[in-house]
């Protein structure tokens, strides 16, 4: 659901593949280790597919970075939106962390889901009545029903990432870094970080928005992702041709 604005137009000019990461939607977590990147890796075999671009959100840019420095022969193009980072500490979360424990400790699934849509639909500098209240209905309901199948599972499968932070000059994709205007302020410094760390990258602001931004502002996620992939699809079948 959370790409489904943008899946109908992407897919008109390219091959578009989506998956549910492990232990989201639709994707079970049993109890073994695993990465994201190397569960990536996975799917793209199974689909035939080996080099790609990859565009990614949040937990989905954190893990294509890793996957970018594991097999970076298999990556055409980075689309990193306001990502995460492996090896980034988050700063000034403390409040968040502090009323997700309470709402866990106390099986309260409103108060966890509510929690959830200040801090990643919202944003800091909003109210909930400040955002276009249909589509923060939207995402709450894909949120509750994530939460409470994470809230029905028994145990957490373990998992490890690399540490992307200081490997940053090792990617050679070009990539494109998307942030949100909007968005909490770590945000911001792992984007400025990605664009002076990766030597072919380039950085964009989309405003009125916060973490959600496909969502929010699909309008302006297309104009600034779809040229860039274009662009960088015509860059290689020059080097192939």
């Amino acid at each position: 659901m959370l790409w489904d604005r943008q899946f109908p137009e992407f897919a008109r000019t390219h091959r578009v593949i989506r998956y549910d990461a492990r232990g989201f939607g639709r994707s079970e977590r049993p109890a073994m280790p695993f990465t994201f990147h190397d569960d990536l890796r996975a799917v793209l075999d199974a689909v035939g597919v080996q080099r790609a671009a990859l565009v990614g959100l949040s937990l989905g840019g954190r893990t294509m970075l890793d996957f970018a420095l594991v097999y970076p022969e298999r990556v055409g193009a980075l689309v990193l939106v306001n990502p995460g980072m492996s090896g980034y500490q988050f700063t000034g979360l403390e409040k968040y962390a502090a009323e997700i424990h309470v709402a866990t400790e106390r099986e309260d699934l409103e108060a966890f889901v509510e929690i959830q849509m200040r801090m990643w639909f919202d944003g800091p500098s909003r109210t909930p009545a400040q955002v276009d209240g249909a589509r923060r209905d939207e995402v709450k309901r894909v949120q509750r029903a994530q939460i409470e199948r994470n809230f029905a599972r028994t145990g957490k499968a373990p998992w490890t990432e690399l540490d992307a932070a200081s490997r940053l000059a090792e990617i050679v994709a070009p990539t494109l870094i998307v942030i949100a205007e909007l968005d909490q302020p770590d945000i911001h410094t792992i984007g400025a970080l990605l664009e002076k760390g990766i030597r072919d990258s380039r950085r964009v602001t989309i405003p009125g928005a916060a973490h959600m931004v496909n969502i929010e502002r699909p309008e302006a996620f297309a104009d600034a992702v779809l040229p860039f992939l274009a662009e960088t699809a015509r860059a290689r079948d020059d080097r192939t041709a």
